[in-house]
């Protein structure tokens, strides 16, 4: 199984995952025959991505971090509960405090190491949808970091409520398509305080979770908002925060525009880290997540195209691949040409390779 982008499909495969609609319908079964004409509907849709089972990618599956019916599940409350605050200024907590138990559950109890984040990835990238990543990987991390579980909960509530304070700006601003004005600007970093007061009298809200909301857009060297802090003023919970939101923000841009690679992510939160964000927080974060995730199509550097097949902890840029082609001498090699890279030291990943690998193959 790997993950492709639609445009990508030649109608040989199969689908590897169920997909749902922003409503949480089954729209197909895995296993089903990728024609053109499911192809269509997939994009009146708006699905960009989906997962397919193939001869390159036989025998590898991918380990979600979260089943599909609660990362949907998550997204339609954290959707109702906007809406309900724009309209009658009231939210239901309890429901919001339900599916981070869910999501919190459902890590823990897996106890996965790594997050797959082109998984968590929704095709509707709202803010409802960034919520609930956020959540997912705030709750990796601050597992990663050894905090309690009621610490974490907390974390991952505010996490889910980070952006809470957009359901009351006006909705042509979170919906313009072209750059904002200084004074657009000025009028969405206003979301943080707005959702700060939307909570702050809440007796079932921890601290931790309002301060978080508060301060998830401070940047360690004060050049953050709302109130400019920096260095250790800023909550270690917001600190949290403020890696996994700009890291989602930076891989799933809503217009699709300036989406960096998940190597490039990466790259930014490191050189960015020790004056934008918490170092510490940094070094822990890119341990959990792979630069190349299960069911990439990379090029090594020996000139092979492989297939990543499983990472590895300890060193994310050196997983386990399988060599499928050799675009220099046209050669195909069989599926048990395995190589990893944490022994062979003389190869590594150049890039990963995001044209339709099937084009390559066929020249």
């Amino acid at each position: 199984m790997r993950l492709v982008a639609l445009d990508q499909i030649n109608g040989k495969e199969v689908l590897g995952k169920p997909i749902l609609d922003v409503d949480g319908r089954k729209l197909l079964n895995s296993g089903v025959s990728l024609r053109p004409a499911i192809i269509q509907k997939l994009y009146e849709k708006g699905i960009s991505s989906i997962y397919i089972d193939d001869d390159i990618s036989e025998g590898i599956e991918i380990d979600s971090i979260l089943c599909e019916e609660t990362k949907t599940h998550a997204k339609i409350i954290v959707r109702e509960e906007m809406q309900r605050l724009s309209q009658k200024k009231t939210m239901d907590y309890s429901k919001l405090s339900g599916v981070v138990d869910k999501i919190l559950d459902e890590i823990l109890s897996r106890k996965i190491e790594m997050v797959n984040v082109k998984d968590i990835r929704m095709q509707d990238e709202q803010t409802f949808a960034h919520s609930v990543n956020v959540c997912v990987m705030a709750i990796a991390l601050a597992s990663k970091l050894s905090l309690t579980i009621p610490k974490i909960k907390s974390i991952a509530m505010g996490a889910l409520l980070h952006d809470i304070g957009k359901a009351l700006l006006p909705a042509s601003l979170l919906h313009k398509t072209d750059a904002l004005t200084d004074s657009e600007t000025a009028e969405m970093q206003k979301h943080p305080v707005i959702g700060y007061n939307l909570i702050k009298d809440n007796p079932y809200t921890s601290a931790t979770t309002k301060v978080s909301v508060l301060m998830h857009h401070e940047h360690i060297n004060g050049n953050g908002y709302p109130m400019k802090l920096s260095g250790d003023k800023i909550h270690y919970s917001a600190r949290i925060l403020t890696v996994c939101d700009e890291f989602d923000t930076a891989i799933n841009d809503k217009k699709n525009e300036n989406v960096l690679r998940t190597t490039d992510a990466v790259e930014y939160l490191i050189g960015a880290s020790g004056h934008v964000f918490d170092k510490s927080i940094v070094d822990e974060f890119i341990k959990i997540i792979p630069i190349y995730n299960e069911g990439s199509i990379v090029l090594l550097s020996n000139g092979i195209i492989a297939i990543v097949i499983k990472n590895n902890p300890v060193n994310m840029t050196r997983p386990v691949v399988r060599a499928f082609y050799n675009p220099k001498t046209k050669t195909k090699y069989s599926k048990t040409n395995i190589i990893d890279l944490r022994t062979e030291l003389s190869i590594k990943i150049l890039r990963e390779i995001k044209t339709n690998i099937n084009e390559i193959i066929n020249q």
